[in-house]
């Protein structure tokens, strides 16, 4: 199969595609137009002091980290979020979400809501309720805060003092002459060095106990702003999106329903499907055409052309074998091959020959229709004896056409056909007329297949879209038990954009006024 046949469901079932996506689009745009607009906020934390420390340690940024992560679960936990609610007076929260940027210390709020100012409160009570769980605030009140800031001020001021006095003891030190005086200052410096070392020792310590210098301390480095434009919904996306499932489905559909019918669909399927040649494609009848004898009112119609061409295939097989006798039947019902049948032999005797159609079809006979005749005689009266041959004989198009209906339905339609008796009828037929088509039923009835054993040819009709493939599967079965040495097929209803034949002919030629 080439893509032209996988893309085959789609192009049949454009108009389901269309309806679908247009639907889905249109569901989309009414509702996403109900919904109010949506406001976006964001805070970010940062926990602990990492960031701003000079010589920031592996093990401090790793811990830090951890740490992000797990303030980040507890920002979802209840007690949280019932804070959060309580002190802003809510009775819910809005959506958000807090998580641990990757590869820092960095914690992200995002809320979303339809208020932009109850989306703003919202983030930054969030964060401050995380700040408030931060273990360097615990047990701190605002006099220790207050105590601790003095004396690193204090500690601070000492350390600049010391380095100063350090400094000028190492710039007279390179000035001294005496090894006493060397030594005494020597031992100042020493003095100063070790009196730094402490202040800084004593510096550190007071820090690590204050918000600036915790490692499990939580800051807001980007508070919360009001937002002056919606972040949603976005119609377009949402529309886009919905189309584009909707094409899916439909396809999906479209492709399902080709899966499900064992009809053969297409002209280039029937053909792979059954072993025979096909000898013609008969295009679709102009709708309200009157298809008994269209080839005869429309001789340059593009569906009479396509009987010429199954006729003129029928003369090419003259040259290897006789053909005077010719069953055409169907795998199924409805398929059309009646009026195959009087179409074809329109256009043969259009060729001077005589022609003689025999309506065979006792089960469901409709050719007495084209004659205007009422069926109370005919074939099955000469095969029970009770007419000749001669009294069933209808002229029907001029002198080379002639039509035998059926007759009415006798009870044991298959050993009449498959008697001695029918075997004359055929034999004397054929000296009567230089063609003589037999209008059989489906090909499923005993009938046919004891007709078809009988005739030069068997002619069978398969309507694309319509014919089983299970049918088809039974005619080859039956047609190779019987061993019939001779049989074709003729594609009937064709669409005219599948047609071969239409590609050359693409046009109607109207009725003469």
């Amino acid at each position: 199969m080439n893509i032209i046949e996988y893309l085959t469901p789609l192009k049949k079932w454009w108009w389901l595609l269309v309806i679908s996506t247009l639907l889905a689009a249109v569901s989309s745009f009414a509702y996403s137009w109900r919904q109010p607009p949506v406001y976006q906020v964001r805070t970010t934390l940062m926990v602990g002091n990492t960031l701003n420390a000079p010589n920031p340690s592996g093990g401090e940024f790793y811990l830090q980290q951890l740490l992000a992560g797990i303030y980040a679960d507890i920002a979802y936990r209840e007690p949280v979020r019932q804070a959060t609610m309580q002190a802003l007076g809510l009775d819910f929260l809005p959506e958000y979400t807090v998580r641990a940027l990757p590869n820092s210390t960095l914690i992200e709020i995002v809320v979303n809501d339809t208020d932009p100012v109850r989306t703003t409160v919202v983030a930054n009570e969030l964060a401050k309720q995380l700040m408030n769980r931060s273990p360097s605030l615990d047990g701190n009140s605002d006099q220790d805060r207050e105590f601790l800031q003095n004396q690193l001020e204090i500690v601070r001021k000492q350390i600049e003092e010391t380095r100063k006095e350090l400094e000028n003891l190492q710039s007279q030190l390179s000035n001294l002459t005496s090894a006493r005086q060397i030594s005494e200052v020597q031992g100042q410096i020493q003095f100063l060095e070790n009196r730094l070392n402490s202040l800084q020792s004593t510096y550190a310590a007071l820090l690590s106990n204050t918000q600036q210098g915790a490692t499990n301390a939580l800051t807001v480095i980007e508070p919360a702003e009001l937002p002056t434009r919606p972040v949603g919904p976005n119609r377009m996306a949402g529309i886009i999106l919905a189309s584009g499932l909707g094409l899916v489905l439909a396809a999906g559909a479209a492709y399902l329903i080709e899966f499900l019918d064992d009809t053969v669909k297409t002209p280039e399927e029937a053909k792979r499907v059954v072993p025979y040649p096909v000898l013609g494609e008969i295009i679709e009848f102009p709708q309200g055409a009157d298809t008994w004898t269209y080839a005869l009112q429309e001789p340059r119609a593009p569906v009479t052309n396509s009987f010429r061409v199954l006729r003129n295939n029928l003369d090419l097989l003259q040259k290897d074998y006789p053909i005077r006798s010719l069953l055409v039947s169907s795998a199924g019902k409805s398929e059309g091959k009646s009026v195959v049948v009087t179409n074809l032999a329109i256009v043969m005797a259009q060729r001077d020959r005589k022609v003689i159609c025999v309506d065979a079809d006792f089960h469901r006979p409709v050719m007495h229709q084209a004659i205007h005749y009422d069926n109370h005689e005919g074939l099955s009266d000469v095969l029970l004896g009770k007419k000749c041959l001669q009294e069933v004989i209808h002229p029907w198009i001029g002198e080379n056409l002639m039509l035998i209906p059926s007759g009415e339905l006798p009870e044991d339609t298959a050993d009449l056909l498959g008697s001695r008796k029918m075997e004359e009828i055929i034999e004397t037929l054929t000296q009567m007329a230089d063609m003589v088509i037999f209008d059989g039923p489906p090909f499923f009835l005993a009938d046919a297949s004891i007709l078809s054993t009988k005739v030069d040819g068997l002619l069978l009709v398969i309507r694309p879209g319509y014919t089983r493939k299970d049918a088809v599967k039974a005619v080859k079965e039956q047609v190779a038990q019987l061993n019939l040495p001779r049989v074709w097929v003729a594609l009937n209803r064709v669409p005219k954009k599948e047609s071969y034949y239409s590609k050359y002919y693409p046009y109607e030629n109207k009725k003469k006024s």
